[in-house]
């Protein structure tokens, strides 16, 4: 009986270890890297627009702002400025992003987000991944002073495992123990290749097939605090994921959707055709970019609209048909598409 309390002890020590970590002290912001420093492709992008509204758009975890050119150049052609981060620690050294942790990701966002948004009428938060859950711990953190003019989120995660909307989730088991994964391997490199006929179908910059722990565990242990701002959160609200995303639980959209206190929000799940790919970059995915950039479109005019802001403005007509436009879903049920 001693032995098996003595292991039971050791197994609960060991998890609690790995979710939350030794403590850490702050760790000091990284430096901007230079132009040389930087992959091709991942620099960050600015695309200007006469309409005076803007959107400053954040990427994911390990990517770059490669992975949100498409959007960018779509929200330039609306008319809008669209401003593309590239975030710290991501577009130069696996080794880069071991030093970052969450809070730099959103010290950073914020800091561009607030000196941006005295330029222009209205500034919209768009992210992608991790980049959403960085734009909505923004967003709360502004609630009452800088409120943007509204939020996208693409595939955005404010947990990973665990009990939510009354089920128990585990989707990615390694994070449950990140907090003593890094300390054993805080770079971990997996010699994978990727198909060049994916490669076609869903284009892709940034730390391919390669996990810095450390960052990792920040963002994890980061969430909770994102969660908890998630009722402070009033803006309009647009959510869109893929129902058979591998990367981030699905179930995410539904909870975000439950918790945010915008009076006016909306969240479009589709299903991916079966492929390869995790289902999860869906703004460069050749099957899914269109579909995407169609819902943004409509949450974007539609805001507009209702705001005072019409687009006839700048002599354009909204270009999409009625029937879409009443795609719109307001409720958490019913979110997949056939």
């Amino acid at each position: 009986m001693s032995w098996f309390l003595i292991l039971f002890v050791l197994l609960v020590a060991f998890f609690v270890l790995g979710h939350y970590g030794l403590p850490e002290e702050k760790q000091p912001p990284p430096p901007r890297p230079r132009p040389e420093q930087i992959m091709e492709g991942a620099g960050p992008w600015r695309y200007e627009g006469d309409s005076g509204i803007a959107f400053l758009v954040c990427h994911g975890y390990g990517g770059s702002a490669f992975n949100t050119r498409p959007l960018g150049k779509f929200l330039q052609g609306l008319g809008h400025t669209a401003i593309g981060l590239l975030m710290p620690g991501h577009g130069t050294t696996i080794e880069d992003l071991a030093r970052t942790r969450f809070y730099h990701w959103e010290e950073y966002l914020e800091r561009v987000y607030l000196e941006e948004r005295a330029r222009y009428r209205k500034l919209f938060l768009v992210g992608f991944s991790m980049g959403g859950t960085a734009c909505l711990k923004v967003a709360s953190r502004n609630a009452d002073t800088f409120r943007p003019a509204g939020m996208i989120t693409i595939s955005t995660p404010v947990f990973l495992n665990g009990f939510y909307n009354g089920r128990f989730i585990i989707h990615q088991p390694a994070a449950m123990i990140t907090g003593v994964l890094k300390i054993v391997q805080p770079i971990v490199k997996l010699d994978k290749t990727r198909p060049a006929s994916i490669e076609r179908l869903n284009p892709w910059v940034g730390y391919r097939f390669s996990h810095a722990l450390p960052a990792v565990h920040s963002f994890k242990r980061a969430l909770p605090g994102v969660r908890r701002g998630l009722s402070r959160i009033t803006v309009p609200y647009c959510s869109i994921m893929a129902a058979n995303d591998r990367t981030v639980p699905p179930d995410n959209q539904t909870y975000i959707f439950n918790h945010i206190h915008s009076r006016e929000k909306r969240a479009y799940m589709f299903i991916m055709p079966p492929d390869l790919t995790t289902m999860h970059s869906l703004l460069t995915h050749e099957r899914a970019r269109d579909r995407v950039l169609r819902y943004v479109e409509t949450f974007i005019q539609e805001t507009l609209e209702e705001s005072g802001v019409a687009e006839k403005e700048n002599g354009r007509s909204g270009g999409l048909s009625g029937w879409f436009r009443r795609k719109r879903l307001r409720r958490p049920q019913n979110l997949v598409e056939p």
